[in-house]
């Protein structure tokens, strides 16, 4: 199986929207626009940290090896605060770095991708 990898951006607000009107008027043109892998941008690299701390990458590898069956169960391995969890797991849900599986009356996190590639735009 292919390790399939999710790519985090930082670019500016600009260039993002300058190449969305750019495919925009492709398409208007009818030109055939490849696809794009799998992203998610930011604007600044200070947005990147303050989304991505080093307790939501732990729990990321916590979701990867441990599997737990529901968040509640994430809070007890990693010895936090349920709400402290909820709101990181949010987060990562809002990146697509994660997603629930149903476990019976539970909701499991997972990883939805085996991994992320950082691309900074200079």
């Amino acid at each position: 199986m292919r390790a399939t990898f999710k790519t985090i951006t930082i670019k500016p607000h600009e260039q993002t929207l300058r190449e969305c009107a750019e495919i925009m008027d492709a398409v208007i043109r009818g030109e055939n626009v490849k696809e794009e892998k799998p992203q998610y941008t930011f604007t600044s690299f200070e947005a990147f940290r303050k989304a991505m701390t080093p307790q939501r990458f732990a729990l990321l590898k916590v979701i990867r090896d441990k599997q737990p069956e529901s968040i509640k169960e994430l809070a007890a391995i990693t010895s936090r605060d349920m709400k402290n969890i909820s709101e990181d797991v949010k987060i990562l849900l809002d990146m697509d770095l994660i997603e629930m599986e149903k476990h019976g009356k539970n909701k499991a996190p997972r990883l939805h991708y085996d991994g992320f590639m950082l691309e900074v735009a200079v």
